[in-house]
């Protein structure tokens, strides 16, 4: 008897339950008028990446942090407190030592646009060059993502960006080629007391090539990730990204090229 009662306390919890979400309206697309309210926001930007061969075994780490503030006058974006630590440890959990200033980074102001791909835009990067450029270019790709097809998105339907697609030069110094970028906008929920179109992007099979003092590297990257754009002023409230990338290395002076494989992982949140 209690089995029998138990089963109709489910029924009549599910039904209820099924009620309840037929009630919640979802529109199909993203609100076709929402304009940028493209006021100074500031954002703490961490790229973690990982080390390892192709089989999984991990070699080490590095970090890059800095402070990423948009909205400036003329629609610039600058960057401060700019940081890069690397930890040799074989343990991937291990704790980063204490992070150096990349001094060259502070105030570093420009306009976010395919301008910032050009090596003439990155003429002050010295140490850490490789690490640095790739703040500004994931900021770029990020917010591209977050606002340059927001009115074409409709619920649960990929939207395959094709303007996108095709190589990039990375300042000169090899070039990156995105094959099949898709958006897809997933619902909606909340961050920052907000609410919150979640956008979702991914591209795989990515051609890449750098040829640098330091390496000379060619590979294939995969990377996805999640944008939270806010309903209320279009502004990103939080994004991230991850990122794969299988690798042939050849250093100065080598005869032999090494497999390598990397993964990155970047958070981009607002501090205040």
């Amino acid at each position: 008897m209690k089995t029998i009662y138990l089963f109709i306390a489910m029924l009549v919890a599910t039904n209820v339950s099924a009620q309840q979400r037929a009630k919640f309206d979802i529109p199909v697309k993203l609100p076709q008028s929402l304009e940028l309210n493209d006021e100074i926001q500031h954002f703490q930007v961490t790229t973690t990446h990982y080390n390892g061969d192709i089989f999984g075994n991990f070699y080490n780490k590095q970090q890059v942090c800095g402070e990423y503030t948009r909205g400036l006058p003329g629609g610039k974006v600058k960057w401060n407190n700019v940081s890069f630590a690397q930890s040799n440890s074989n343990n991937r959990n291990a704790e980063f030592p204490k992070a150096t200033p990349v001094y060259y980074m502070e105030d570093f102001t420009y306009q976010p646009n395919e301008e910032m791909l050009k090596a003439e835009k990155f003429e002050t990067f010295t140490e850490y060059a490789d690490f640095t450029k790739n703040l500004v270019w994931d900021m770029l790709g990020i917010e591209g993502f977050a606002w340059a097809y927001f009115d074409k998105l409709q619920l649960n339907v990929p939207y395959a960006v094709e303007e996108m697609n095709g190589k990039v030069d990375l300042a000169g110094q090899g070039y990156f080629e995105n094959k099949d970028i898709q958006l897809t906008w997933t619902g909606i929920s909340e961050q920052n007391n907000e609410n919150c179109a979640v956008i979702e992007y991914r591209t795989m099979n990515n051609p890449l090539e750098v040829k640098s003092e330091v390496v000379e590297m060619k590979g294939r990257s995969h990377y996805w990730g999640t944008i939270w754009v806010s309903l209320e002023d279009k502004q990103i409230e939080h994004a991230v990204l991850f990122e794969d990338v299988m690798m042939e290395l050849l250093f100065p002076g080598a005869t032999q090229k090494q497999l390598m494989d990397a993964t990155r992982e970047i958070t981009y949140k607002r501090i205040f």
